[in-house]
């Protein structure tokens, strides 16, 4: 026969605590998986990761800076803008029974819209009349500076025999009116970021008018030109 036992007789259980090993932090108990151990190790492994992801961005950022920088100067290059000024005979007559080649002598006016200095060596101007390859002069090496515009004197050596045999040439030559025509090619470079040369070739057509009394230019500025780079 059971025994009826008033509710104070029975006495609460004391809770179970257990004890575990002091580590720094709560949260860096061994025995709890959800909060592991980070080493002094892998912490140090961790700043070198992000140090060496640091400069590496750092790196493609001046690489792409130095790319737009190329694009707008080295390989943006403008064509340069040249002027033939004045013709003047140096050698030879202009007449129906000239044999002697003529010798002439030009002033060309040459304008670098870069922003960079042009070096160039020496270089070779062929004219023509008609058509027809009629002289050659040659340009001294140097350099366009940058934002500048330069005065060259250019001899060229004209071949009387071809002129004259030129059918044309009768009839300009009462005009006192020639039409020329000429080619450059200048091989040059260019010094990138003061450190990397570049190579650049310009090739230039110009046509002009030629007054055999005034030794005159007009439309000594009528030029086309081809960069290659």
């Amino acid at each position: 026969m059971s025994q009826n036992r008033s509710p104070s007789e029975f006495k609460p259980l004391a809770p179970s605590i257990v004890a575990y090993p002091y580590f720094g932090s709560p949260f860096r108990s061994p025995e709890d998986p959800q909060h592991p151990i980070i080493s002094e190790t892998q912490i140090s492994r961790l700043k070198k990761c992000v140090l060496f992801c640091g400069c590496i961005t750092a790196l493609l950022v001046i690489f792409f800076v130095i790319l737009i920088v190329l694009a707008f100067t080295v390989y943006n290059v403008k064509d340069l803008k040249v002027k033939i000024n004045r013709v003047t005979l140096v050698n030879g007559t202009l007449t129906n029974g000239a044999t002697e080649n003529l010798t002439v002598l030009n002033d060309v006016s040459v304008k670098n819209t870069n922003y960079f200095t042009y070096k160039y060596s020496n270089s070779t101007t062929t004219f023509f009349y008609d058509g027809v390859a009629i002289g050659e002069g040659v340009t001294p090496a140097g350099k366009a500076k940058a934002r500048r515009t330069m005065r060259l004197n250019v001899t060229s050596v004209v071949v009387t025999k071809k002129l004259v045999g030129i059918p044309n040439w009768a009839i300009d030559i009462r005009d006192d009116v020639f039409n020329i025509s000429s080619y450059t090619r200048i091989d040059g470079k260019v010094k990138v970021l003061g450190m990397f040369n570049r190579k650049v070739v310009v090739e230039m057509n110009c046509t002009s008018q030629y007054n055999r009394n005034t030794g005159l230019i007009t439309r000594g500025n009528n030029c086309l030109g081809n960069i290659d780079i």
